[in-house]
């Protein structure tokens, strides 16, 4: 399942449970229900806490957790410069994390899974599981991915690619049981979507999509 999101109609959000005063996590569900959303998918992997996203993360201008790893994908929302893309997947061996940050109010750091302009860049494994990720198209439109099939990456990645999407780049934001994707827009509510059932899995940051003017419905 790949929802299109045009960054020029909606808005990007990145939502954490510290920062949006929720004790615990809250089902893709209950964060499109509780903050007006229309889709939500994971923000990324978090650390043992149940709270803290793993890498670097900014939102809104505040640096929730400073931390970096070696991980060298980062997706970037919120322009400071309005003559910048909306919204970027930026690779961090061709970009400082650092410019990234300087230039974007919000940023999430996660596994690179495609390397700008759609260069497969995980290794061969047999290891498979069902995967949520987030893609850039070449007209700078985010896919938000969910795949209930367990695949391994390289394979995923290869599939992605093959399908005429104009996928640039893509990266990891969870596997398996706590992947999810919700989507609560009138346009497909018939659709039985395999990562939009109710899991029962609370998840602590959420990567959301809401209207950026009343009137977008598409």
């Amino acid at each position: 399942v790949v929802l299109r999101v045009d960054p020029a109609a909606w808005d990007l959000k990145v939502l954490t449970c510290p920062e949006q005063k929720v004790e615990r996590g809250l089902e893709a569900w209950d964060w499109c229900r509780r903050f007006g959303l229309v889709a939500a998918i994971n923000a990324g992997m978090y650390q043992a806490d149940h709270r803290t996203h793993v890498g670097y993360c900014k939102i809104d201008g505040q640096v929730v957790n400073p931390g970096t790893n070696d991980y060298l994908s980062a997706a970037a929302m919120d322009p400071v410069d309005p003559a910048d893309p909306a919204f970027r997947i930026f690779d961090l061996d061709e970009i400082a994390l650092g410019e990234v940050a300087a230039r974007y109010r919000t940023v999430v750091q996660n596994l690179r899974l495609i390397k700008r302009p759609g260069d497969n860049r995980w290794q061969n494994s047999r290891e498979n599981w069902r995967e949520a990720a987030l893609g850039e198209d070449y007209k700078g439109r985010a896919l938000l991915i969910y795949c209930h099939s367990k695949l391994p990456m390289h394979e995923f990645n290869t599939i992605l690619l093959s399908l005429p999407l104009g996928l640039v780049a893509a990266q990891h934001l969870e596997g398996s049981g706590p992947a999810n994707l919700w989507i609560d827009h009138p346009g497909v509510a018939s659709l039985d979507l395999p990562g939009g059932k109710r899991s029962g899995l609370p998840l602590p940051n959420i990567l959301g999509v809401a209207p950026r003017h009343p009137q977008a419905s598409e």
